[in-house]
Order: structure tokens, then sequence, then C-alpha cells
């Protein structure tokens, strides 16, 4: 008799805490980032792209080219222009990437850009 009240909180706290459980999301691939002191959280509202260490560009979960990026920030700038660009960098890439991927933002009009 005790049990069956037993089971409905379970089942309650289960479905609380699954419909309150916020996965974090990435770029596709572990990138080997430097520490800096200065660091802030991420906003909710961003845009996550990563660059490997052979200068491969990554957007969610998947490698795209530069023209690609180019034109998936222009179409996410024209629609929230306020959106946040985040840029993770391995540590052992070239600044190149870093630099083609950065004017690419900045061609697109975008004004939230960042380097993690």
């Amino acid at each position: 008799m005790l049990i069956a009240p037993l089971i409905d909180c379970i089942f309650l706290l289960l479905i609380f805490f699954m419909s309150t459980t916020v996965f974090p999301e990435n770029a596709g691939i572990k990138v080997d980032k430097p520490e800096a002191e200065s660091g802030k959280p991420l906003t909710a509202k961003h845009m996550l792209f990563a660059i490997s260490k052979d200068g491969t560009y990554y957007y969610k979960g998947s490698d795209r080219s530069i023209e690609e990026i180019k034109e998936i920030i222009k179409a996410e700038a024209e629609i929230q222009p306020d959106r946040a660009i985040i840029i993770q960098v391995d540590r052992n890439t070239i600044t190149d990437h870093l630099i083609r991927i950065l004017d690419a933002a900045r061609v697109a009009n975008a004004k939230n850009i960042s380097i993690a």
C-alpha cells in the first residue's frame, strides 16, 4: 500500500528533472584552448564556431568551408544582428584561419564577436 505513492513521487521527480535539464551546445570537436583570467560565461543566444589544429572550420558538429560559414553568419546576422558569435580556436592553429572567420563575421555586419 505504501509503494504506490512512492512510485508516483519518483515519476514526478523524473519528469521534473527531464524537463528542466539543459544540454550544453558544442561545436563538434574538442579544441585545446588557452586559459584567460578575464573569461566570462556564454550568453544563451550565440553561434559557436570552432577551428581545429589543422585549420578545419566546424559549426554544429560538422566541418564547413569558409564560404559556408560566411553564408551562415550573414543569414543569422540579418535575422538577429545582436546575436553573439563565439569562435573557439585551437592554440596550435595558425592565425590566418582565425582572421578569415573574423573577417567573414565583420563583412556580414555581426556586432558581437568573441574568441573563446
